[in-house]
């Protein structure tokens, strides 16, 4: 589904896609070493907590950035909660699933719209909470300068695009989508894709004329607005997208028991209220976790009617 000509609509932050959502997923495990989380019976003591991140969300997994990220935060856990833990990339969100499903991982963390298709299969899925960069939903933006004879996706084809590299997979999948309308990819569709680290320096670019056309969610363009207000007004909307569903933290079945569920959604809420909490939110360009809303299914469906889910490739 296009979305085409808009005016600039601002509601919707950034480091490294990589290593964002790798780090966001060690950033649950001093929440669950705090509560102490267990399996099974309230008895049984739950040795090593296996959290598994789907492929999608971690990237370059075993770039050094991200190995350092993991050995800190290893020892972190294990000097300041006592806690042995393991931070498991899987291949993708569909071996993510599966192995939830086999109780090899105890939690996972997808992307809004990889938990929309793997819940679509395996109703056992379940969401335990949400993380949020500032609005709820995130909505994937394109935008132009001023000048741009750009008036919806379509006649940005042959423009060079600057893709930041924070984390959002959302940005990713609604750019490539759009640009499968026409029968082609994202690196086909435009001239030249490129993947700046933050989102500042890509429309820094932008106004610079050093790039045509930026994706960005909203939170991060309503951030520029107030860092930069006159730079901003340089610019136009030429797209967006619906509201996605925000990165999901998900159990499966009777993996954890619900008071445990209960427990560990409690110090996810109260990150915000203490300072180690207010620290990671901060590392992982996170504003807090929230409970699921009474909208979220609806949420789902819509994510998995725009963009369902492609077949594995062979």
């Amino acid at each position: 589904m296009r979305t085409g000509d808009s005016a600039m609509t601002i509601r919707q932050s950034s480091s490294r896609l990589t290593s964002r959502f790798f780090f966001l997923t060690f950033a649950l495990a001093p929440f669950l070493a705090a509560v102490g989380i267990t399996t099974g019976t309230a008895a049984d003591k739950l040795d090593v907590l296996r959290i598994g991140t789907s492929g999608e969300l971690t990237g370059q997994t075993h770039g050094p950035r991200e190995k350092a990220g993991l050995e800190t935060l290893h020892k972190y856990i294990k000097e300041e909660d006592g806690m042995d833990n393991e931070i498991l990339s899987q291949k993708d969100w569909q071996e993510l699933t599966d192995q939830m499903a086999k109780g090899k991982l105890q939690l996972g963390v997808f992307q809004g719209y990889e938990f929309a298709w793997a819940q679509q299969k395996n109703p056992e899925l379940k969401p335990l909470a949400i993380a949020i960069n500032v609005n709820r939903y995130p909505v994937a933006h394109l935008v132009v300068k001023r000048d741009n004879a750009a008036k919806d996706f379509a006649g940005l084809q042959g423009q060079s695009l600057a893709l930041p590299a924070t984390g959002e997979g959302s940005l990713r999948l609604f750019v490539d989508r759009q640009s499968e309308v026409d029968g082609k990819t994202a690196k086909t569709f435009f001239s030249k894709v490129t993947t700046p680290d933050n989102v500042e320096e890509a429309l820094d670019s932008l106004v610079d004329g050093k790039v045509q056309v930026v994706a960005v969610i909203r939170a991060a363009l309503e951030a520029y607005k107030g860092r930069k207000p006159g730079r901003f007004k340089q610019l136009k909307e030429v797209a967006h997208s619906q509201p996605f569903p925000p990165v999901v933290v998900a159990y499966y079945g009777s993996v954890l028991d619900e008071g445990t569920r209960e427990q560990f959604k409690t110090g996810m809420m109260n990150a915000t209220n203490n300072e180690k909490g207010q620290t990671l939110l901060t590392l992982f360009h996170l504003t807090g976790f929230e409970a699921v809303p009474e909208d979220f299914d609806k949420v789902l469906a819509a994510a998995v009617k725009d963009y369902p889910p492609k077949d594995k490739a062979k």
